[in-house]
């Protein structure tokens, strides 16, 4: 009798231990599932197709409307140019959000509303730029330099924002002028 107890518990044990196990492996393929999604979701958004692009563009739960606003990032560095992102500065860059299509509802206005209280994460800057440079195989030259000249212009107006001497005339610091410059070599292929 005392060794039936035994071998019930033994297999008691043996079944919660074997479903724990399944658990685990079923949340396991189901995260894998769920990576291959949005890796091919992105790619079919964006038709970047090099692999640790994409890997990195989901670490950093970009999908979706999330990957619109991801496009939309160097306003964010630009704002912080200069050590810190100023009332105008932010207005300026979520207007640009809005011009672009995203609500101030949307997770994509969000993402960027956040990413402008707090300093940009050199890891987002470093995954934008291999963003760009797998745009600079995947656009065509005209889409490129449409994409490119938009981005620039919007950039420009969070530049301008903040103002120069004495918050009336419209000036570019260095600083400033350094991301531009950085945001055209990064979507110019061949760029110097």
């Amino acid at each position: 009798m005392t060794k039936d107890i035994f071998d019930a518990r033994r297999r008691t044990f043996e079944e919660e231990y074997a479903k724990k196990n399944d658990a685990q492996l079923i949340d396991k393929l189901e995260a894998l599932f769920n990576r291959h999604i949005d890796r091919e979701t992105i790619r079919q958004a964006t038709g970047i197709t090099d692999e640790r692009v994409l890997d990195n563009l989901i670490a950093l739960n970009l999908s979706g409307d999330l990957m619109a606003a991801f496009k939309l990032y160097p306003l964010v560095e630009m704002a912080w140019a200069d050590g810190h992102a100023d009332e105008r500065e932010t207005r300026a860059v979520l207007d640009s959000v809005e011009h672009h299509g995203m609500s101030r509802d949307s997770a994509a206005y969000e993402m960027l509303a956040r990413a402008l209280k707090n300093h940009p994460r050199p890891d987002t800057r470093n995954v934008w730029y291999s963003y760009a440079e797998e745009l600079c195989k995947t656009l065509n030259p005209q889409e490129l330099a449409s994409f490119r000249d938009d981005l620039l212009e919007h950039a420009r107006k969070v530049a301008e924002a903040s103002g120069g001497i004495l918050n009336v005339a419209l000036t570019v610091s260095d600083k400033e002028k350094r991301v531009l410059e950085a945001i055209r070599r990064a979507l110019t292929p061949g760029a110097p």
